[in-house]
């Protein structure tokens, strides 16, 4: 029988949904361990950052298969310069979550070189709050490891992109506000020979292009093979419009590198998994 340790490193979650999360995981037949403290009173959290670091710790020393955030939200950036004093564990464990938890993927798939899923948290499937084409990819990642998953195809959004009919490599990356928070840290996330991967939520057109042109400027994108755009939601201007994918596309027609879209991923309804330091073979929509 497999083994599922859940966490909730970030934001805080009530203890109904931990409890209807672990009952999904078990229905799945997997031995689920929830740490009996694992939430807490904190100021942001869903506990204090020592109980946050056991419990993370704990999972990432543990004899389990896989570790499932319930949630994502604030905090894990509180916790990773922690990690670094911890030995890299004998088993590997895989991580699924997505949004915060790029934080922990940056630091798993750079610092301990080991593979991740960036895809949905454990409320998100225990609530129902994506749609079944994205819980049968995850299901089946559950079921029968990350080589027999397909992602689906890139949509090439300039000129070099277009000329390529696939992209194989490794993915990293996440969350974009994540992503820009790792500038200037010991986890600084870097992208040199790999397929960076960004999304992101509730941002505004102007506050997209405020961190993508840090990042430029920052000369963060050096290096890079391609960039994956999955899903940008809920950025309306307070008119209702959007200017979020005009200046997605105008980032892609300005860069020195392929962009592509990757649609499905991220904070929407529909939210795929996505093998992170794993070598995937991406095809290219004609």
């Amino acid at each position: 029988m497999k083994s599922t340790f859940l966490i909730a490193p970030s934001s805080t979650i009530s203890q109904e949904v931990v409890k209807k999360t672990q009952s999904y995981y078990e229905s799945l037949e997997r031995k689920v361990t929830v740490p009996s403290d694992l939430l807490g009173q904190d100021l942001l959290c869903a506990n204090t950052d020592a109980a946050r670091f056991k419990h993370l710790k704990d999972a990432l020393t543990s004899q389990a298969d896989e570790i499932i955030m319930v949630r994502g939200g604030y905090g894990l950036t509180r916790l990773i310069p922690k990690l670094f004093a911890l030995p890299k564990p004998e088993k590997q464990k895989i991580l699924h979550g997505f949004s915060d938890a790029t934080a922990l993927h940056i630091f798993l798939n750079q610092v301990w070189d080991w593979p991740s899923v960036h895809g949905p948290a454990g409320a998100q499937l225990s609530m129902q709050r994506v749609d079944a084409d994205s819980v049968n990819r995850t299901l089946r990642i559950l079921e029968e490891g990350l080589s027999a998953y397909t992602l689906p195809e890139l949509i090439p959004l300039n000129p070099m992109a277009e000329k390529m009919r696939t992209v194989a490599g490794k993915i990293v990356g996440g969350n974009l506000a994540i992503v820009q928070t790792s500038l200037g840290t010991p986890w600084q996330l870097n992208v040199s020979d790999k397929m960076l991967f960004l999304e992101d939520v509730s941002e505004r057109g102007y506050r997209i292009d405020r961190m993508l042109t840090h990042l430029h400027q920052a000369q963060f994108f050096n290096g890079v093979k391609a960039v994956l755009l999955g899903d940008f939601v809920k950025g309306e201007e307070p008119d209702g419009t959007t200017l979020v994918w005009g200046v997605l596309q105008r980032f892609a027609e300005e860069a020195p590198f392929p962009v592509f879209r990757l649609p499905g991923c991220g904070h929407g309804l529909q939210n795929y998994p996505i093998p992170f330091n794993f070598e995937v073979d991406l095809a290219v929509q004609a």
